[in-house]
């Protein structure tokens, strides 16, 4: 069999699943939601000091930006 993911688009989508998964036509899976803000999510996504060279390129392009629009 196929397994896909599907988004619901009204409240009765959920009850038509529903009477097909007792009717033996579907199996309805549920999937534990990982949280996206969880900085253990990224954690090691990059090393240490590519974050650190990261962050100073930012802040070097904001003070650049900052200067640029300051008024004269």
């Amino acid at each position: 069999m196929e397994t896909i993911q599907i988004e619901l688009k009204n409240k009765n989508a959920l009850s038509i699943l529903k009477s097909l998964e007792k009717a033996k036509m579907i199996k309805m899976l549920t999937i534990e939601k990982s949280s996206t803000n969880s900085l253990l999510h990224f954690k090691g996504a990059i090393s240490e000091a590519r974050a650190i060279e990261l962050a100073n390129e930012i802040n070097k392009s904001r003070n650049e930006w900052n200067e640029r629009n300051e008024p004269s």
